[in-house]
């Protein structure tokens, strides 16, 4: 994604180092963070926040912890959490409700969308419903994390996300809602 050199002028202030860093990096980076975030001055914002946050922080990147991309990824999805809750969009309901399992016949079903069908999706899903789901089946983090993250109880975390899957199952394969969704 990027190579060291660029990692190198960017440690040091040099601003054509920043400015290939935003263009190679730029696109990933927005490809979080429009999950996240409906609106495309949302996301703007969003991501000049990150990139703030990413050359602030570059003397923090250790190579020997883990690639680069993986480092920008988790600044990105953290910032984007920041701003959900500084906005009050982030809101989970805590619940006692425990849950086993995530059905994975509809999360397997999810593979078969295109991105523009996954972001429609994604666009009219509940925000906490969506973080969850988001940061769990998309991002890949144990509901440990995602609870270390929300400041939130890792059965809170499973059981959003249950509700996630069940509202998925609710509102968008109902043959008729993936008809108005324009999924079939």
């Amino acid at each position: 994604m990027v190579d060291d050199h660029i990692i190198t002028l960017c440690r040091s202030g040099d601003r054509d180092g920043y400015r290939l860093m935003y263009t190679s990096c730029a696109p990933y980076i927005f490809a979080i963070v429009k999950n996240y975030f409906n609106t495309d001055d949302d996301r703007k914002d969003v991501l000049q926040e990150i990139f703030v946050q990413i050359f602030l922080s570059m003397d923090r990147f250790d190579e020997n912890k883990g690639s680069f991309k993986a480092w920008i990824s988790r600044i990105a999805v953290n910032q984007s959490i920041s701003v959900l809750r500084k906005n009050n969009k982030l809101i989970i309901s805590h619940s006692l409700e425990l849950v086993d399992d995530v059905e994975t016949e509809t999360v397997s079903q999810l593979e078969n969308f295109s991105e523009k069908d996954l972001h429609t999706m994604l666009a009219a899903m509940p925000e906490g419903y969506k973080t969850i789901f988001l940061l769990s089946v998309i991002e890949e983090y144990s509901h440990k994390e995602i609870g270390e993250l929300l400041g939130i109880t890792p059965e809170t975390s499973r059981s959003q996300l249950f509700r996630a899957i069940k509202w998925i199952k609710k509102n968008i394969f109902e043959e008729s809602n993936l008809i108005n969704y324009g999924l079939l």
